[in-house]
This record gives C-alpha cells, structure tokens and sequence, in this order.
C-alpha cells in the first residue's frame, strides 16, 4: 500500500488544528472570574503530570446538593412570580409535593394576607435584594411565619428571582412568650407593691394598735404587782408574774419583726467604711455588759468596704447579742473579728463566682455552740435551737442578719459544734 505524502501532511494539519481548538476549549483557568461571569463551560487541571476535567454542570452539583438540605426553603420564580424551582424543604413548608409546586405562582402558597405584600416585594426585588417578614401556607393549613430573602440574578436572557425562606416560628413563639412573662412580671410586681403597701401598714399597726395593749397589761400588771402585793397569794403573784414576762416577749417579737420587715424595705444608702469603725460603735453599746461578763474581745485588722452602714451595725448587734446570749458558764466568753480580702475562687465557699472579688468576715466565739445538722436552720424565721425558759428571745435574729447580707448580695453561713463555739462566715461583694 502507497501512502501519499500529501494526505499525511493533510491529516497531520487537520489534526494539529483540532488539538490547538481543543486547547483553547479547555484552557488552563488560572481566573476563577473566567467562570463567576460564565464565559468558560469547562476548565482543565493540571496536577502530578495528570489533567483533569472539569464541566460546569460538575461544578453546580455541590451546590445543588447544598440546597437540597438546607433547612430553610429555596425558591427560583421568573418576573411574574412563577416558581421555576423549589428545594425540599419550601415543599415541607407549605405541605405540599414538590412536583405540584414547580409551574405555579409563589403567591398561591403565601396567606391571602400577605399577597399584596409580596406581589410589592417582587416588583422592588427586581432592582435588588430585600428582606420582610411574610406568612405562607395555603387554605388547608396554619400560616407559618418566615423571613423572605429576595434576590434578582440577572442574565443576558432575562432575570430571575432567588428567594430564600427562614421559619420564624420558634422565634416569633419565643417573643411570645418573652411579651407573656414580662406581662406576667409586671401583674407580680404590681402584686408585690400591693404587698409592700400592706405590710407597711401592718408594721404601724404593729408599731401603734398592737404594741399599745400590751404596754397597757405590763403597766397594769407592775401596778398590782407593786400596790396590790400585801393582797395577793403566792400563787397570784405567780400569774402576774408569768403574764406580765408574756407582755414582755410579745412586745420583743412585735419590735423583732419589724426590724425584720424594715429591713428588706429600708431605704439602701451604700458608702465606703471600714468595718472596724462600725465594729467600734457596737462595742461601746455593749460596753458595760463586757466589763461586767470580762468578754475578751479580739478585733483584727478589718477591710474597706461599700455596705448600709446602719444594717451592718444591725448586724453585728445580733452576731453580739447571739454571743452573749449563748455564752458558757465555765469559761469567760472570747469573741474575735477578722477580713480578708479575694477572689472568689479563693475562698471554700461554693456559692461564690470564681472571678469576682469578696470580702470575707470571719465573727467566731467559744460558746455553747449547737449540733452541725442545725447550720441552715439557725437563719429561719423564728428558729429556736434552745427552749425558751433558758434563753430569752424570738428567734428572728439570725433572720435579720441573713436578710442584711442579702441585701449587700452576700452569703452568711454559721459552723458550729456542742461547746466548741459558733464561726459565722459572710461574704460580700468587694
């Protein structure tokens, strides 16, 4: 067989112009822009000696998967509002298949409340980007609130309309009800006012109607006791005795509580005192008792701090008081005061926030003390760990103190042992 020179030189050419297109088709891209403004259909790698190729429709697939499960709906619609296409999830919005949706206008899924509003967002979509709030659903079906994001692409065959649809629902039933507890706060606050109104007029009842009989039966009574004596039997003595000492605690327990309730709604003066000049004016008021009893007391170097300063002498009147009150017989009673100053993570207290700053007060004796299972209950309302016979008073101390530590947004807590003592520990804010 005669091969003609001329035919190879033919088919050589046609061959090499072929490859020199098939270049130029599938170029090196080394702009990504070649392909955002669609001027390349495909575009070649080259990697390790190996080309490879890739196609646009290659390239579109991941997103198509991306749209396909993402939660919120995607729609495609044209100028006129008709849905070219619709990912999974719009079809689970509006409850129906996806095969029914494509071909139909978007406004036929949106409640008739909200048509007038889209057919004006699509006509201003057509310049830009816009987001509203609207309701889809159709007529067999609750609206579900969404927010609709709508973009124009623009092509040199025409345009469409991106639109993409995020379920506001739990949003929009959260804002309920945030709007429902807060109109709820607002009956309770009006309640606890109402409550505050009450107990104000409570406490001058107390202060006046209630504490008027009873100064009236103590008087009475120290009157008998004393003109009437001659005339009375051992017995009647005893009576009077025990009704005039009832008087007495009732009075103390009325005055008790209403320190308890002025307490929490005392007007709140903060200043800056070091806590060894409160300390000072509550030792001068128990300055004869001391002498009297030879109570040793030990007061260390105390911090600067930012208090009510009348309830901190409130407080450390009680803390004195409980310490008198409960010292042993056998021994001369030793009460010491120390401050310290720290993080919160320094401190063996649990309740306390690990970055912020606290002072710590430190109020110790060696009294009779109590049994450890009673530390929480000691600040209770009317808590008595010992009978009333011997020991006097109403069991509302401790309470007090509590509540003036909780009104500096502090935390009290009491360590305690038979005959070992009682270590109160507060923390405030420092």
């Amino acid at each position: 067989m005669v091969i003609d020179n001329k035919d190879l030189l033919s088919e050589n050419n046609k061959l090499a112009r072929e490859n020199r297109i098939l270049r130029q088709q599938l170029m090196i891209v080394n702009n990504p822009d070649g392909v955002k403004v669609e001027n390349i259909d495909a575009f070649v790698v080259a990697k390790d000696n190996k080309v490879k190729v890739f196609t646009e429709a290659a390239a579109d697939n991941p997103y198509r998967i991306l749209i396909e499960k993402m939660n919120e709906g995607a729609v495609t619609v044209n100028e006129k509002g008709i849905i070219l296409y619709c990912n999974s999830s719009f079809a689970t919005m509006v409850k129906t298949p996806m095969e029914k949706i494509v071909g139909n206008k978007f406004r036929d899924f949106i409640v008739e409340s909200s048509k007038e509003l889209f057919d004006s967002l699509l006509a201003q979509g057509k310049d830009g980007s816009i987001k509203e709030e609207i309701i889809i659903g159709g007529d067999d079906m609750n609206g579900m609130p969404v927010l609709l994001s709508l973009n124009a692409l623009n092509f040199d065959s025409g345009f469409i309309i991106s639109i993409i649809l995020t379920d506001l629902t739990v949003k929009n039933n959260a804002q309920r009800e945030l709007e429902r507890k807060t109109t709820q706060l607002g009956i309770k606050n009006a309640e606890l006012e109402n409550a505050n109104k009450e107990l104000e007029s409570f406490n001058y009842v107390s202060s006046h109607d209630l504490q008027e009989p009873l100064r009236k039966i103590e008087s009475f009574v120290s009157i008998i006791l004393n003109e009437e004596e001659k005339n009375l039997s051992v017995e009647g003595k005893g009576y009077f005795k025990s009704m005039q000492d009832t008087a007495k605690r009732m009075q103390m327990l009325i005055e008790d509580l209403l320190t308890y309730s002025r307490t929490k709604n005392a007007e709140r003066k903060f200043e800056v005192i070091n806590l060894t000049v409160v300390l000072k004016e509550v030792k001068k008021e128990y300055e004869s008792v001391i002498k009297k009893q030879n109570v040793v007391i030990d007061i260390k170097e105390l911090c600067d701090v930012t208090i009510i300063r009348f309830q901190f002498f409130q407080l450390f009147q009680n803390l004195f008081s409980n310490s008198l009150k409960f010292a042993r017989a056998d021994k001369p009673l030793h009460i010491t005061v120390k401050s310290e100053k720290g993080k919160g993570c320094s401190f063996s207290n649990e309740k306390l926030t690990a970055d912020k700053n606290y002072c710590h007060i430190t109020f110790m004796d060696n009294g009779i003390g109590f049994e450890s299972q009673y530390q929480d209950r000691v600040f209770e309302l009317f808590q008595r760990l010992n009978s009333k016979d011997d020991y006097e008073g109403t069991g509302i101390g401790l309470a007090i103190c509590k509540r003036i530590i909780d009104n500096h947004s502090g935390f009290i807590t009491a360590s305690s042992a038979v005959n070992k003592g009682v270590t109160f520990d507060i923390y405030i804010p420092a």
